[in-house]
C-alpha cells in the first residue's frame, strides 16, 4: 500500500461575501474567548504553584 493520493483539483482562491461575514464573525467571537481564557489563567497563575494547580493546568 502507498501513501501517495492524486493532487486535489484545483478550487477557487476567491472567498464570497458570506464566506468573508462568517469569517469576520468566528474572528470577534475568538478574539472575546482569547479575554476571557487570559484571565482565567492569570487568575489561576496567581494561586501559587502550577505544578499542583488544576485550574491552571
Amino acid at each position: 500500500m502507498s501513501r501517495w493520493r492524486p493532487p486535489r483539483p484545483k478550487s477557487s482562491p476567491y472567498i464570497t461575501p458570506e464566506g468573508y461575514q462568517t469569517l469576520e464573525i468566528e474572528l470577534k467571537d475568538l478574539w472575546t474567548k482569547r479575554k476571557e481564557v487570559t484571565q482565567a489563567l492569570s487568575a489561576a497563575a496567581a494561586e501559587g504553584d502550577r505544578s499542583e494547580n488544576a485550574e491552571y493546568i
